[in-house]
């Protein structure tokens, strides 16, 4: 077994006793690197909750490296109500401005773990009605969030001091262009939220079908880390028994993640329940994927996600929707840029309309004026050519 090896399963040893409430195994110092430890956890976005199982270690781990574990505990422990707040505020404004929303991801996951700081957040992620963002983008201004680059996805991502990140979606896009159709509905027709009229949420089975669509998405882009498979395995641990298994296997068998969903369940009984499989050359190569952000094992995990083979197609359909979009706004400038050409928008904005033609027109016409004076000037140049030849051609008959 290498030492990138060795790390990671250490790791993931570590790991599965903290969720499982047992003693982390003991190795000497001299064995585990423990600042690579600390960078894989770091990566993989379980740093915090490593800290748990380092805590009885000693003189096994050195100062620097327990400090390094211990900052990033306390960070996720100031993080707990930072969060927690900013959702609340951000569901009572979307509630408030009667803007239809819908909680994708934020801190009901943390309450699968056995302490809520276990749980890195990165993002609060809401799905909203279609054509709200600009309110939306006016409320998160005025909260003194700022808005910040996404290369995560297309979401529009908000930052606020002293740490809190939120994105908001207007359409949820998975790689699996039929999975993206199934969840193509408007957000208020999802069911309401109990004493909310304008706040939605899934049902436990649209819950467990989008986290496998967002596995699916991550795993496929190289981007899943030990947290994901925590995550997914935590959420059916403690809802297998109300979900209505026969229409999920259904639902996900006719969008091809059936045998993913599958495969992905089992990686987190053989990393943090301690099963072993008869098939592990599947889950080693799916560990190896993993941890070398989607570098090795591809071909095993092609086979049980053939989305991995569509990812070309992806990013086919990704370019040739931002085609489209760049078409629609040079047709369709947005208002701010309008008002600079016509500056009447600024006192009647309604004429908009009206001035999308007046540009159209306006441009057709220097259009077909450069392409007639281009013209023009290819004629210019054949005749001045044909006159050139004539003349040479007078000479040479004198001349014979």
């Amino acid at each position: 077994m290498g030492v990138l090896q060795q790390e990671r399963r250490y790791l993931l040893l570590m790991i599965s006793a903290i969720i499982n409430q047992k003693k982390a195994p003991v190795l000497s110092n001299k064995l585990i690197p423990w600042r690579n430890i600390y960078q894989l956890a770091e990566t993989n976005q379980v740093a915090s909750l490593s800290y748990f199982g380092i805590l009885g270690l000693g003189s096994e781990i050195d100062k620097t490296s327990k400090n390094l574990f211990f900052d990033s505990y306390q960070k996720e422990l100031k993080n707990v109500p930072l969060y927690q707040s900013a959702e609340e505020v951000m569901l009572w404004q979307m509630e408030k401005n009667r803007i239809h929303a819908l909680l994708l991801e934020g801190c009901q996951l943390r309450e699968l773990y056995p302490h809520k700081e276990m749980r890195k957040m990165d993002r609060i992620r809401i799905w909203v009605q279609k054509g709200e963002l600009h309110r939306v983008d006016e409320i998160m201004r005025s909260m003194d969030y700022e808005i910040c680059e996404n290369r995560e996805d297309e979401g529009v991502l908000y930052y606020k001091i002293p740490g809190v990140y939120v994105v908001f979606y207007e359409k949820l896009k998975f790689i699996n262009e039929k999975l993206e159709r199934y969840f193509d509905s408007p957000v208020r027709m999802f069911s309401k939220i109990k004493g909310y009229r304008y706040l939605r949420c899934f049902d436990k089975e649209e819950a467990f079908i989008y986290m496998v669509g967002r596995a699916a998405n991550e795993y496929t882009l190289g981007r899943t880390g030990v947290r994901s498979v925590l995550d997914f395995w935590l959420y059916e641990m403690q809802h297998k028994e109300e979900l209505n298994w026969p229409y999920i296997d259904k639902t996900l068998k006719k969008y091809k993640l059936l045998e993913f969903s599958e495969h992905f369940l089992k990686l987190g009984n053989v990393w943090f329940g301690n099963q072993i499989s008869d098939r592990m050359e599947i889950y080693n190569a799916m560990e190896d994927y993993i941890f070398s952000k989607g570098k090795q094992g591809r071909q095993i995990s092609a086979q049980i996600l053939p989305l991995l083979q569509d990812l070309a197609d992806f990013y086919k359909r990704d370019r040739k929707r931002e085609w489209l979009d760049k078409q629609r706004e040079w047709l369709f400038p947005k208002r701010e840029y309008m008002e600079t050409l016509f500056p009447v928008l600024k006192k009647v904005p309604w004429l908009i309309p009206i001035c999308w033609l007046i540009r159209w027109w306006r441009v057709g016409f220097s259009m077909g004026k450069q392409l007639c004076k281009k013209k023009f000037s290819q004629i210019k140049s054949r005749i001045s050519e044909t006159w050139k030849q004539r003349k040479n051609n007078g000479r040479h008959i004198r001349m014979g």
